[in-house]
């Protein structure tokens, strides 16, 4: 039925006075342009709320993101440089036993070195008087690194006092120690090496005396207490070179040769490249996720700013009729699209570093045995500028649709004169283009994905694109499906009337429809392909932890690099009750180009279960009896990739005892660990470290044995003194989930986030679009219809608009998971499930429609109420 134009669609509120509309030859003025937005702010609240959500959610994700990811490497730098102060320069040891600390005084006499100082790392556990523990970075150090680092005025005296140990703030808080001035002298129980030693808090540092360290999980005692507690007596693992102007290359020069082949000479803030290469895995996929989020968001903007098009078209079909120029109308446009971006990017910058301080706050504790790790929050101003005039023009793209009216040749009232509700109408013709356009968009993300796993991020986004443009060829399918359901069942009564609704609204429920679809795609494509990488993760621990029943170590060091003193402890454990044996594992960091990447040595054959699940190329069998050989390793891929070596070809390793050719047995996924690994036999490991010490031993239970009553024995027999501790396989297989799962929190965080906004943006559109209607209920409600019935008409309405869109998200989702997880296991090397969509994609499907449709009864009953005297106010 064709509507015939009212004499007037602007409403009272609206209407600005005859005097205010421009003329011909001048622009709006400002106090029109507001006066204009003013009135529409009155009468579209709930419209500009919404249209302004979507903007909100994909700021404040991007936002998120950029800063909690930018915190990490930004604290670190700042650790970085409190440590090392003005140096520039410094010698490093290739593994945590360090070198000849006499060396020292071979570098300060050199030409060019103003000052040097030396430095012992260890990693170290500490327990606080209330039974809670943390694992910190422990540092040695003299009164020559604090006068480096400009510490010395302002570390208390007592923090380099003999046998005590001084605290960062944010040491002491995990330790539930205070950081005030009475704190000194609390007692604590630092286990090193195999060692557990009782010793007093010296000071509590915080920024005013530690600077950024205070915020980070350190801790530091005189270099020679530290060297007598880890055995490690007139060893260091570092000397920091400070230079003087225009002397830098050449004392690098002098560097060289006192290393020779078994140091390394870097920059002194190397720390910060490394941690941001093991960074980088992490950050790409959470800002993979994050963009896409993006994406969903402005989409949802767009959703929402179509659900106002058809008033806005009435509203510049009116300005027209009544005089105001094409140039006018656009402005007026413009400025409320500005002013909508402007607000919603601002907020959206609030709630993105609110959520960057709380749930997308990053917690990669899985990288805390290999680098120093801080706290602080770091916002820069790049990615503030780049969010916020990202969320500006998202804005005004979104709300140029009404525009189109403005073409020339167009009539002043066309809007009037298409069928069903003004401003709603959609073509035959504009379906079939929308459906094309998908088509395309859907080939076009295959060819994509096909041609490289790297275009993932525009395949999915050209997916989410298809998505939206098949909406229209959904929804006709489901109205056409429900029209023979009620042409078949006469006593559907209700479904007719819906029918004729949503056809005469066909603009507006399309915009609800895609709502729906893109928050159907966004929650199952990363909701999945989060899960998908966890569930891949999880296998990777099992079979990790799976190589023994019981695992003896340093509390909290599952990657078995923090070697101790065994002294015996091998043939003690082995004479234990119910047990077969005890194998000795190996392992530590090693500095390859820009990765600190980690090194697996275990004895032959104790790597099977691992290497089974793992391996990406190379047969396991033999793998594992090279590795058993000598001068074989097996290697993550992306390392393969990076030094161009593949199966058979040989990799130079700068090991500690020099640099050594080794033969490629293998590729393997990074273990979750993003730097990448290397897996070689122990035999190599303690020839080429000159280190017989183990980091794990690996306990196999005889037949019938108890592990809980041989862990108990174990226990016994290490003692409170050992430092060490005993854990069963699942425990380990545990602790590695858990940190895993933190480093990669940001991804659940932002799905969940994506899953509870898209809900409210869907439920807040159908209660934006049921409230519109309320005039034309109102005529229903004249025609005696009653309250009972409009509810179940909306409600029917609802289902019917949902069902479209959701059905086409949830599809389209599942073939986003597809791309998604091949980009995961591409970028970050981790180990990544196959697709199991299972159940899920129905179960969010029934979660989403139940939500949004109970949100809705609310003002689906208001509505229903609604006066039949509004009908004569239309």
């Amino acid at each position: 039925m064709r509507v015939s134009r009212p004499h007037s669609a602007i409403t009272p509120e609206e209407a600005p006075p005859r005097a205010g509309l421009p003329d011909a030859q001048r622009l709006m003025r400002p106090g029109t342009l507001f006066y204009f937005y003013r009135r529409r702010l009155r009468v579209h609240a709930v419209q500009e709320l919404l249209a302004g959500l979507g903007v909100t959610i994909g700021v404040a994700l991007v936002f998120a993101t950029i800063v909690a990811s930018a915190s990490v490497s930004g604290s670190v730098a700042d650790v970085v440089r409190a440590v090392i102060g003005p140096a520039s320069l410094q010698l490093h040891a290739r593994s945590a036993g360090g070198f000849d600390q006499r060396l020292l005084a071979r570098v300060e006499p050199l030409a060019g070195v103003k000052q040097a100082a030396p430095l012992l790392e260890q990693t170290a556990t500490l327990t606080g008087p209330g039974g809670r523990r943390v694992t910190v970075d422990l540092a040695g150090a003299d009164a020559s690194l604090v006068a480096l680092d400009g510490l010395l005025h302002t570390l208390p005296t007592s923090t380099l006092s003999a046998g005590g140990i001084g605290l960062s703030r944010s040491t002491a808080e995990a330790l539930g120690i205070a950081s005030s001035a009475g704190s000194a002298g609390t007692p604590v129980r630092l286990q090193l090496r195999g060692r557990a030693t009782s010793l007093r808090v010296s000071a509590v540092l915080g920024p005013e005396a530690f600077g950024a360290l205070s915020q980070a999980l350190v801790a530091v005692m005189p270099l020679a207490q530290l060297q007598q507690l880890a055995g490690l007596q007139g060893r260091i693992t570092r000397i920091l070179v400070q230079t003087r102007p225009g002397h830098t290359r050449a004392v690098r020069q002098e560097l060289t040769r006192l290393a020779g082949r078994h140091l390394d000479v870097t920059a002194a803030d190397r720390d910060v490249s490394l941690l941001r290469q093991a960074l980088r895995p992490s950050d790409q996929a959470n800002g993979f996720f994050a963009a896409i989020s993006a994406l969903l968001g402005l989409l949802f903007a767009a959703g929402a700013l179509l659900i106002t098009v058809p008033e806005r078209r009435r509203a510049i079909a009116d300005l027209r009729l009544i005089g105001a120029q094409r140039s006018a109308i656009a402005q007026m446009l413009l400025f409320q699209a500005l002013c909508l971006g402007t607000i919603a990017s601002a907020v959206g910058l609030l709630g993105g570093y609110l959520l960057s301080l709380g749930v997308f706050h990053q917690s990669p504790r899985y990288l805390a045995e290999a680098f120093t790790l801080g706290t602080r929050t770091v916002v820069g101003t790049q990615p503030l500028v780049l969010a916020f005039l990202g969320g500006v023009l998202v804005t005004c793209a979104a709300s140029a649709t009404p525009l189109l009216d403005l073409r020339r040749g167009r009539a002043l009232d066309a809007v009037y004169r298409g069928e069903g509700v003004p401003g709603n109408a959609l073509s035959s013709r504009a379906r079939r283009w929308l459906a094309l356009v998908a088509v395309s968009l859907l080939m076009a993300a295959s060819i994509l994905f096909a041609a490289a796993v790297a275009l993932a991020l525009l395949a999915s986004a050209l997916l989410a694109l298809a998505t939206v443009a098949m909406v229209p060829l959904a929804l006709a399918g489901v109205l056409r499906l429900a029209q023979a359901l009620a042409e078949r069942w006469q006593r559907l009564t209700v479904l007719p009337v819906a029918l004729r609704s949503l056809r005469s609204t066909t603009l507006r429920a399309l915009a609800l429809a895609a709502t729906g679809a893109v928050a159907l795609f966004g929650s199952i494509a990363l909701g999945g392909a989060r899960g998908d990488l966890l569930r891949g993760i999880h296998g990777f621990a099992h079979s990790y932890a799976a190589d023994a029943s019981l695992w003896v170590g340093t509390p909290g060091d599952n990657q078995a690099v923090v070697d101790f003193r065994g002294d015996g402890l091998t043939r003690r454990l082995t004479r234990l009750p119910g047990v077969a044996g005890v194998r000795t594992f190996q392992g530590g960091f090693l500095e390859l180009g820009d990765r600190r990447v980690w090194i697996l040595a275990r004895p032959p054959g104790a790597e099977r279960e691992v290497l089974s699940t793992q391996i990406l190329e190379g047969h396991t069998a033999t793998t594992i009896a090279r590795l058993g050989a000598s001068g074989w390793i097996a290697l993550s891929r992306q390392i393969a990739e990076e030094h161009h070596v593949g199966l058979g070809d040989t990799l130079m390793l700068a090991t500690p005892s020099g640099p050594v050719h080794m033969r490629v047995a293998a590729t393997t996924t990074n273990l979750a660990w993003s730097p990448g690994v290397i897996f070689m036999g122990t035999a190599d490991y303690r020839r080429l470290w000159h280190n017989s010490a183990p980091t794990a031993l690996a306990v196999a239970l005889a037949t019938g044995a108890s592990a809980t009553e041989v862990k108990t024995e174990i226990t016994r027999t290490l003692g409170p003194a050992s430092g060490l501790q005993a854990t069963s396989a699942l425990e380990r297989e545990a602790s590695i989930n858990t940190l895993t799962s933190e480093g990669l929190g940001q991804l659940g965080e932002i799905s969940t986030l994506l899953l509870l906004a898209a809900i409210l943006a869907m439920a807040v559109a159908l209660a934006s679009a049921i409230w519109q209607r309320r005039a034309s209920l109102a005529s229903l409600r004249l025609a005696g219809v009653r309250p009972r019935r409009l509810r179940r008409v909306l409600l029917t309405e609802s289902t019917l608009i949902l069902s479209a869109g959701c059905v086409t998200g949830a599809l389209a989702g599942i073939y986003g998971q597809i791309v998604i997880d091949s980009y995961l296991a591409h970028v970050t090397g981790f180990p990544v499930a196959s697709l199991d969509a299972g159940l899920r994609p129905l179960e969010i499907l029934a979660l989403v429609v139940a939500v949004v449709l109970a949100v809705v009864a609310i003002p689906g009953y208001l509505a229903s109420r609604v006066p039949p005297s509004l009908a004569f106010d239309e």
